[in-house]
């Protein structure tokens, strides 16, 4: 599958059986809707599921704790740039830590809570460069595209809608274990059974 933008917006529009398109700078509805959904539908899909190709650490810079958590959490981060969803928040790199993510009423944004000393962040990045997605994402991405500009486009068709929500939802289970196959979690340390065999 053709993984630009063009592409992806045309194999969404062929989903609702309208009109394609040939520039995404073209004057027609089906364009304008595109342009218009396109970064919401990139966004949401990214969020559904940790796409391999999507997958980013950072070590996290501490702010100051927001008011009224301090008896739930010892520590707050900012978020790295891009940062579309958190999945895991490593003490040291090492060990899981519970974490939440809270409206940072003195900064900018949201800010991570955890009572992780040194934080490591296991998240998703918002991938812009179409290049980048792998076929079961670009594919995943029209369908999502698809369920969103068909209300504007296809106006009182219901059905057509649920329908096109429903095939984005079937697929997504295929496609995350497509991802999930490309990978392999380390064993977890364990610091006794280290502490065995150094013996």
């Amino acid at each position: 599958m053709s993984k630009s933008q063009i592409a992806i917006w045309n194999r969404a529009l062929g989903y609702l059986g309208t009109r394609t398109v040939a520039s995404e700078e073209e004057n027609t509805p089906e364009a304008l809707q595109c342009r218009l959904y396109w970064d919401a539908a990139r966004r949401e899909a990214l969020r559904d599921y940790p796409w391999p190709f999507a997958q980013c650490r950072a070590w996290l810079a501490r702010v100051s704790l927001p008011a009224g958590y301090a008896h739930e959490y010892r520590f707050a981060y900012a978020l790295p740039l891009g940062c579309l969803k958190a999945h895991e928040v490593r003490h040291e790199g090492i060990s899981p830590r519970p974490f939440c993510l809270v409206q940072n009423s003195g900064q900018d944004g949201l800010c991570l809570l955890t009572d992780a000393s040194r934080a490591l962040l296991l998240y998703t990045v918002d991938v812009r460069n179409c290049r980048l997605f792998d076929d079961s994402f670009a594919a995943m991405l029209a369908r999502k595209l698809a369920a969103l500009v068909a209300v504007p486009l296809l106006k009182n068709n219901s059905q057509k809608v649920a329908e096109l929500e429903k095939r984005y939802a079937e697929s997504l289970p295929l496609a995350r274990q497509a991802a999930a196959s490309e990978r392999r979690e380390p064993p977890l340390y364990d610091g006794w059974l280290a502490a065995r065999e150094a013996l």
